[in-house]
């Protein structure tokens, strides 16, 4: 039927206005593409609803994932760290263009060959910024054996801040104690030598509510991976915390 007819319909997509079985506008188009990547799929919807032009969430998708990949060239300095697509149980690595903030890629694990395998396609990269994990280091140095490999600034600060807490725990002993101020009641004062650790100490209390915490689920009946996942920490973590008797065994000061 179709060939048999004589008359036919052309229609020619104006740049810039329409596209090929579109059903939005390109301007309606790049609003909700600008969205989608703003807020991805449930906010973005909500926020569609208040532009008064309310579409799904998987149409937000749908027009992000149709977007031409970002023409992306080699950094000069990458940045490398671990991500969790299910914390505990499955990492993966990230990695970043440094001077420009912005991810370069995602590899599927954090393995030492999967990292080396990516840096040797890309011998342009002079500086890796990354953590001490030992498959980030042995994944670098083979990689990319011409690059400086340093240490994050995160992580330096948090190593930092580390160090000097245990400093002071070791030290403790030649702080000057506080002079005694007889005229005023002591009621509720602890006494100095029930605890190496000083009530307020910030490390202290942070490791008696951890401590608190996972004696309480492991009495509960919850199982140590049970406790691990619930509390985002590691089963080593969870493993030292329940063979503590007491908070204080936690940190000895060495």
């Amino acid at each position: 039927m179709v060939d048999s007819c004589l008359r036919k319909t052309f229609a020619k997509q104006v740049p810039g206005l329409t596209r090929r079985f579109g059903r939005q506008t390109e301007r309606l188009r790049s609003t909700l593409v600008s969205v989608g990547l703003a807020l991805a799929g449930r906010a973005g919807a909500h926020k569609t609803d208040a532009f008064k032009v309310p579409v799904s969430r998987n149409t937000l998708l749908r027009l992000i994932a149709s977007l031409p990949d970002p023409v992306t060239s080699t950094p000069r300095v990458v940045g490398v760290d671990e991500y969790a697509q299910r914390k505990g149980r499955i990492y993966g690595t990230v990695l970043v263009d440094v001077e420009t903030r912005r991810p370069v890629d995602l590899l599927p694990d954090r393995e030492a060959d999967t990292l080396a395998a990516w840096l040797a396609e890309r011998p342009g990269i002079e500086i890796i910024c990354r953590d001490r994990a030992p498959f980030f280091a042995e994944g670098a140095t083979r990689g990319a054996p011409q690059a400086l490999q340093v240490a994050d600034r995160w992580h330096l600060w948090h190593n930092l801040g580390e160090a000097a807490e245990k400093c002071v725990y070791r030290h403790r002993g030649s702080l000057r104690p506080m002079p005694a101020q007889p005229e005023e009641p002591q009621e509720e004062a602890e006494p100095a030598a029930s605890s190496p650790w000083p009530t307020g100490h910030r490390f202290a209390e942070r490791a008696r509510t951890k401590h608190a915490t996972i004696h309480a689920l492991l009495a509960a009946g919850h199982s140590k991976r049970s406790v691990s996942r619930q509390l985002g920490m590691t089963l080593n973590t969870i493993l030292r915390f329940s063979r503590a008797a007491a908070p204080e065994e936690m940190f000895t000061g060495q």
